[in-house]
């Protein structure tokens, strides 16, 4: 019990004791044994009653959630190991999980919308979203098991970095029109893939993804189609550890390296 705990103990004990006092000093020496038993049993009936209220203010509270720490994992990336998803569910811990490159295709062509950020140079950056439109472009166009038919198309600023890609289309990022206005004039099949943009970390992030998720009336996630999610170009990797989970947020659900 602490100090505070102990200075209320007594102070409850001396209330209770005073508050009989007076009934104690006016029992006479004929008092019965009942009398005497009386005066005892009253005595701790007040002592207890005042006593109790007391109990809760020792009773911690568990730890809130915003307190827990950042979940991170390092991962090793080779020439064959170099795309990842990261698995967020409600009964297992975070975690990320090398995929293969064909499959790591399937998650962007079943999506509605799709955010690119990357670490690193620019310049490599787009290199490597170049070879990631190429290959998305390709494996909508051949359908497949588990690919929804439709179209690619890549919202960004300078059209002339990925015109040369077969089949992609080109949206330049425009004011006068929103997101949310392009995807309704789009058929359903269609995705929207996002230019890169420099990643703000796994929080700042996941701050734009559910801004556009918002605004957009998509689902965020990669469990099922039709929703949104991002992909992170060169992140993290070897020795630096990736933060898969910080204050509510999860990592990128593609994670995409260049070799």
């Amino acid at each position: 019990m602490s100090h505070s705990s102990s200075i209320i103990f007594i102070a409850t004990i001396s209330l209770a004791l005073h508050t009989t006092s007076t009934h104690a000093l006016n029992l006479s020496s004929s008092s019965s044994i009942n009398d005497r038993r009386s005066f005892l049993q009253t005595a701790s009936a007040a002592t207890a009653a005042s006593f109790s209220p007391a109990i809760p203010l020792f009773i911690p509270k568990p730890a809130s959630a915003a307190q827990t720490a950042p979940i991170t994992q390092s991962i090793k990336v080779t020439p064959i190991a170099h795309t990842f998803v990261s698995s967020i569910t409600l009964d297992k811990a975070p975690s990320i999980k090398p995929l293969r490159e064909n499959d790591a295709t399937r998650f962007l062509t079943n999506a509605r919308v799709v955010h690119i950020f990357y670490d690193g140079a620019e310049d490599k950056a787009q290199k490597t979203f170049g070879e990631v439109l190429d290959l998305t472009v390709k494996r909508k166009k051949n359908e497949g098991a588990g690919v929804t038919p439709g179209t690619v198309h890549c919202l960004c600023n300078d059209d002339s970095l990925y015109r040369d890609i077969d089949g992609l289309s080109i949206l330049m990022d425009s004011s006068s029109e929103s997101l949310k206005n392009t995807l309704e004039r789009l058929p359903s099949g269609d995705i929207v893939i996002l230019g890169p943009k420099k990643s703000s970390g796994t929080i700042g992030n996941g701050k734009v993804v559910e801004e556009t998720g918002a605004a957009c009336g998509l689902s965020v996630g990669g469990k099922k189609g039709g929703g949104l999610i991002s992909l992170l170009l060169n992140g993290p990797k070897d020795s630096e550890p990736i933060v898969v989970v910080d204050g509510g947020y999860s990592t990128s659900t593609i994670l995409w390296y260049d070799f």
